[in-house]
């Protein structure tokens, strides 16, 4: 996976057709993202943990791939892929049961009742 492949993710997770909608989505300029494109710019962390936060990507993986693009020797490409690649396997073994981030903030488990919390008006009292 490279920043390209990062930036078509979080455009299909949000279901955006242009890369202008992208853009607004990441707070960024269609110029920004073009650069990021190009590889004449990379996205900063904040920026890498919106494109996670968007994309169900974890953010160790996000900052992998972006981090391995900015590197320039061979060695430090391979301490930033292999970060990335931890990071994958990690959400495969701790989080392969789990909702996909999407699902979980639309509302996407069809079939099941919504939680909803509320706070008492009235202070509760423990039995002494």
């Amino acid at each position: 996976m490279d920043v390209n492949s990062l930036l078509d993710a979080c455009k299909q997770a949000i279901n955006a057709t242009k890369d202008s909608e992208l853009a607004a989505a990441l707070g960024v300029s269609k110029q920004a993202l073009s650069s990021y494109r190009n590889g004449h710019r990379l996205p900063d962390p904040v920026q890498c943990a919106t494109i996670a936060g968007l994309s169900g990507i974890p953010l160790a993986r996000v900052l992998g791939i972006v981090g391995e693009a900015r590197a320039i020797s061979r060695e430090e490409k391979a301490v930033w892929r292999k970060l990335a690649a931890t990071a994958a396997l990690l959400a495969v073994v701790f989080l392969g049961a789990a909702p996909a981030p999407s699902q979980a903030v639309h509302g996407h488990d069809e079939g099941r009742g919504s939680i909803h919390y509320a706070k008492s008006a009235q202070p509760s009292r423990l039995a002494g």
